[in-house]
């Protein structure tokens, strides 16, 4: 039970560039994060990209520098990736607790439309995917909202996940 404590004091952020176009993603959305917090403490942090952005290399430019303002030194940043290592929920869940072990918080990056700059991506600390299928940058914050509420259900022992 002592290992566990570490996990209650650490944070997990999810970031992605704002705002949603869907409600029923951002419903979605704001329910795990419920029932997140009170496993783990959780920010949703979406900034808002202003204005309609046609050319991809500026739009990427223009979200990475909107980003930065939200990423921290001191955290460890997860960038979701099509390219990415693909993970098991039991091994999501590991590397969960291994990095919240390592006293830092974490951060799981969610690109936009046009995915996420070679920058931030080369700031990462662990590049995940969620799936070889390409998914909606949408679909895949829910996702990923879901699989994180599954993997702390996991390391605390709720009867939620089944194998």
């Amino acid at each position: 039970m002592k290992r566990f404590r570490r996990l209650w004091i650490r944070k997990i952020k999810v970031l992605a560039p704002g705002p949603l176009k869907f409600s029923f993603i951002e419903e979605g959305i704001s329910y795990y994060a419920k029932k997140i917090a009170p496993l783990c403490p959780v920010e949703v942090c979406l900034p808002k990209v202003k204005g309609r952005i046609e050319k991809k290399e500026e739009r990427l430019r223009i979200e990475e520098k909107v980003l930065k303002k939200h990423l921290s030194e001191d955290e460890i940043l997860v960038v979701l990736d099509e390219r990415g290592q693909t993970l098991n929920t039991i091994e999501l869940a590991s590397k969960i607790e291994k990095w919240l072990e390592a006293s830092k918080d974490l951060c799981f990056l969610v690109g936009g439309p046009e995915g996420i700059s070679p920058e931030l991506k080369n700031k990462a600390h662990f590049l995940l995917s969620l799936s070889s299928l390409t998914l909606n940058h949408e679909i895949a914050f829910l996702v990923l909202m879901e699989a994180l509420y599954r993997s702390f259900t996991i390391l605390k022992k709720i009867p939620y996940h089944r194998t």
